[in-house]
């Protein structure tokens, strides 16, 4: 997980989320600088943390399928015209992520949760373990 994250910061895609240019075009760039993710490994896991502005917990849906976390946001352009007085929304667009996951996590026990426009991942990692196994020698 560290060399795609590492491979993804050396090569960064373009990216996902979209605002609108001055003419209504969506655009979608990324300049180097920030990325809009950042992953710490620690002693017991790791932990991601993804940049979604205007995103809410149910634009977002998060996924392992086979040895790959999957996330996967969109949030829509709403048509504003029948609320008066309210202000448009500003943040949408789509976020589309996959990352190999190593083999030494508890797939079951991945948690995300969405706060404030930011997408947490906490992945822990399996305990070690070391069996001792007697070889019965004949």
């Amino acid at each position: 997980m560290m060399d795609t994250m590492e491979r993804l910061m050396e090569e960064p895609p373009a990216y996902r989320g979209g605002t609108l240019g001055s003419q209504g075009e969506p655009t979608n760039t990324y300049t180097r600088g920030r990325t809009p993710w950042e992953i710490k490994e620690g002693e017991e896991d790791y932990k991601l943390m993804f940049d979604m502005p205007g995103m809410t917990k149910e634009d977002v849906k998060v996924w392992v399928e086979e040895t790959m976390l999957v996330i996967k946001a969109e949030k829509l352009v709403k048509d504003n015209n029948d609320m008066e007085g309210e202000w448009s929304a500003k943040s949408f667009g789509k976020y589309s992520f996959r990352i190999a996951l190593p083999e030494n996590i508890q797939f079951d026990k991945i948690k995300a949760e969405v706060r404030d426009g930011v997408l947490y991942v906490t992945i822990p990692k399996a305990p070690l373990s070391s069996k001792i196994l007697d070889i019965n020698v004949g």
